[in-house]
């Protein structure tokens, strides 16, 4: 099918950047009252979990035992992986000191407790138990005595109960329990005495609500990585104290068992993280810890859950093939950076499972970002180096390596209705990825509909990080990216995705700088899905996702100005629910893609609308150019050199521009360009193709007998691809591929994909 194509190149001018609020300073009234509310003494316990026999009155026990640290070090000197990570951490710990301040800044906001307390100040207990040398003890007994001064471990709005109080939590029990017993027992007892108040107060004020002035957010579901940093803080403090003399624990003990049982009985069986690989690293750390201290301690078995021997393949599939960053969707910058600290425990992966190609996985990815523990990573490096003092932990040299080239070169992600597929798993291969989920997934979403309100909507559940990106795609080859996956936006726009806009506006939910649930009784699962998959011969695969209910012809503050029944501005209103949603402008966005690795790829859009609209198909690259517009010929090339052939045709007429587009980004904003292809039309069937291999392939389309017929053709291939749409909302299409008389692959009513896992 021929189509007319118009060069325009203009500036795509991005909403403007929301700015983070300063956090007001707080008073002494506003800390009196919110300590006024958390009881003089705690109820009594109905079932106290016991510390585990042999642990009970021994330190250290929540990382290592003492005879275990002597093992471990045998080990890490024996082993090329481990020795250098000793080697760092025996180094930091020999030089460990808090800050000086006075209040240091680690109480003051989240981010030096994050990057210190949580990260960084753990390597002076792992090395004292290694190493027991007294200027190490001497001081972590001088950190132990800043925390003892503070009156407040997070001075902020969430007094005693942010994430940094969880972080500094952490830091404290870890480092108490590594010289428990090398203190003197009067400041023993009251550090100890320090440990037991902070954790009631990040009980009563953070769990169970009683903090004033505050947005309870992170309490609201058991997937957000900030509740699980206060769960490594709290059992880092009460599992380091729990037999203690004279400190009541029990209660406290009984409720964070409940708490670990809540969290990990929702951590989903892929160990996914809904916010992306980036969010993963952030928050997969801090989860695995507190489920390996109660593990340990008090003999439960959280790490038999699938998710943590399965969190590592987000790692693995979502890295972008040779570059030291990811290609993920969610609030990730996709840059590129250096391995740390945070990126050790998806090494318990295969520490559970024996995986010895997991493992090769794991380690080509920490050789490829330049093993910063032995060097930085960067000579303009400013931060502080952190060694990965995890890999003490959670890497076991027992497993040994395989060969990372063994994996499949594909995953589906059923849980997040994603997947990941690339060519082969060298530097120079091309990766795809393609989502269409719910926002937050589908474990998420069972979730919030088992704790449904009374009202019958569903419970709220922290989907900030998620994008408004059902049916996108993002490619990447050979250390660079092709269609860009996005950066950490503060104006979550459809637009800067590569998928569809209709009259210029994306999906439900756009436009706010932290994405909010969709309002009101409807369930997201039903907004975007996928409905087929298919794995065929020679890694060929056909993915496919519906979303058109996705799209309601207004973004979020227009739902919520509608809800007030006044007019969307620049101010934000006030988020009330509304109680029911417009009418979806789209009856049917079906997208279909079938990936013939090394030769081509096909994307397939059928899309039905509601009337006559502005049908706009957008796919964001570096630099975009026309080659033949007659013949829908375009190509792509990047700041490399890479040049990758792309044809677009449909089925109604339709024009082609090429636009900037404005990635903003929380750390740092990129311009790139856009192809735009609009059909001004009431449905349009779009073809594309992309020749990322360079095999100078092309397409024709034609109708025939109520299907599409596509003719792909190159030197090595002449293929037809018979293409019919599906007949409802969840029925896979059905696609048909041949090579002469050889079948290619097809989807078919029965590839059914999977909806979570």
């Amino acid at each position: 099918m021929r189509s007319t194509l118009i060069c325009i190149l203009c500036v795509f001018l991005a909403q403007p950047l929301l700015a983070a609020q300063p956090k007001g300073e707080v008073s002494e009234a506003f800390i009196q009252e919110n300590l006024s509310k958390i009881p003089t003494v705690d109820p009594a316990p109905n079932a106290v979990p016991p510390l585990r026999e042999a642990i009970r009155g021994k330190h250290p026990r929540l990382l290592l035992t003492a005879e275990e640290a002597v093992k471990l070090k045998e080990t890490a000197l024996a082993d090329p992986v481990l020795k250098p990570v000793y080697n760092a951490v025996a180094s930091y710990a020999k030089k460990f000191a808090l800050s000086s301040e006075d209040p240091p800044p680690f109480v003051l906001t989240d981010t030096p407790a994050i990057s210190g307390s949580a990260q960084q100040y753990p390597a002076a207990a792992i090395g004292y138990m290694l190493d027991r040398d007294p200027v190490t003890l001497k001081a972590i007994t001088a950190a132990l005595t800043v925390m003892l001064k503070q009156e407040h471990w997070a001075l902020g709005r969430e007094l005693d109960s942010n994430m940094g109080a969880g972080c500094n939590m952490l830091m404290t029990g870890l480092l108490f329990d590594a010289v428990r017993d090398d203190l003197e027992p009067e400041f023993r007892a009251k550090i100890a005495a320090k440990m037991l108040v902070h954790a009631r107060r990040m009980h009563w004020l953070g769990h169970k609500q009683l903090g004033t002035g505050t947005v309870k957010y992170w309490q609201q579901d058991p997937q957000p990585n900030h509740r699980w940093y206060r769960a490594a803080g709290l059992a880092a403090c009460l599992l380091a104290i729990a037999d203690e003399p004279g400190l009541e624990t029990g209660y406290l003990m009984e409720q964070l068992k409940q708490e670990m049982d809540f969290l990990i009985k929702w951590f989903p069986k892929e160990g996914d993280c809904h916010e992306g690989s980036g969010y993963q690293v952030f928050g997969f750390c801090y989860l695995t810890m507190a489920a390996s201290m109660m593990d340990r301690a008090v003999g439960t078995e959280y790490l038999k859950a699938p998710g943590f021997r399965n969190a590592w393949q987000q790692q693995v599939y979502y890295t972008a093939p040779g570059r030291m960053g990811d290609m993920s969707f969610g609030d990730a910058m996709n840059g590129e950076g250096g391995f740390g600290q945070n990126n050790t425990p998806f090494f318990i992966g295969p520490q559970l499972s024996r995986d010895k190609n997991a493992q090769a996985a794991l380690l080509h990815n920490m050789e490829q970002s330049g093993q910063p523990y032995l060097t930085k990573f960067k000579p303009q490096e400013k931060r502080t180096f952190v060694p990965p003092w995890g890999m003490l932990l959670f890497y076991d040299p027992t497993v040994g390596s395989g060969d990372y080239r063994a994996l499949p070169t594909a995953r589906l992600f059923p849980d997040l209705g994603a997947a990941n597929m690339r060519n082969s798993w060298e530097n120079d291969a091309v990766a795809f990825a393609f989502k269409c989920g719910p926002h937050g997934g589908y474990r998420l979403n069972e979730y919030a509909w088992e704790y449904k309100t009374a009202a019958g909507e569903p419970h709220y559940v922290n989907v900030a990080h998620d994008d408004s990106d059902a049916n996108s795609f993002s490619m990447s080859m050979a250390g660079e990216h092709i269609f860009h996956p996005g950066l950490y936006s503060w104006s979550k726009l459809t637009a800067k995705q590569s998928c569809v806009t209709v009259d210029g506006v994306g999906q439900l939910c756009e436009g706010a700088d932290f994405t909010q649930p969709v309002p009101g009784k409807t369930d997201m699962r039903t907004i975007s899905y996928l409905t087929g998959w298919k794995q065929g011969e020679q890694g060929r695969i056909i993915i496919e996702g519906e979303a058109a209910n996705a799209y309601r012809g207004v973004g979020y503050y227009a739902l919520v100005a509608r809800q007030k029944g006044s007019p969307a501005t620049e101010t934000k209103p006030e988020i009330k629910p509304i109680p029911g949603l417009p009418d979806p402008v789209l009856k049917h966005f079906r997208r279909s893609v079938i990936w013939l690795p090394n030769e081509y790829i096909l994307m397939l859009d059928d899309i039905i609308a509601d009337g006559k609209h502005a049908i706009m198909w957008r796919g964001t690259v570096e630099k975009a150019f026309f080659d033949d517009p007659a013949q829908g010929l375009c190509h792509i090339a990047t700041k490399g050199g890479k040049h990758i052939g792309m044809q677009m045709l449909a089925d109604r007429p339709f024009t082609g521009a090429i636009d900037f587009m404005h990635l903003d980004g929380r750390f740092g904003n990129l311009m790139q360009h856009q192809f735009q292809f609009t059909a001004d039309s009431d449905a349009v069937k779009f073809a594309c193709l992309l020749d990322p291999w360079g095999k100078k392939a092309a397409m024709t389309l034609t109708a025939h007998g109520g299907a599409m017929v596509l003719r792909v053709q190159s030197t090595g291939f002449d293929d037809t691809w018979t293409w019919q749409g599906s007949p409802d909302a969840t029925t896979p299409s059905s696609i048909n591929g041949m090579r002469g008389n050889i079948p290619l692959i097809a989807l078919t009513a029965q590839d059914i994909a999977p909806h979570g896992d």
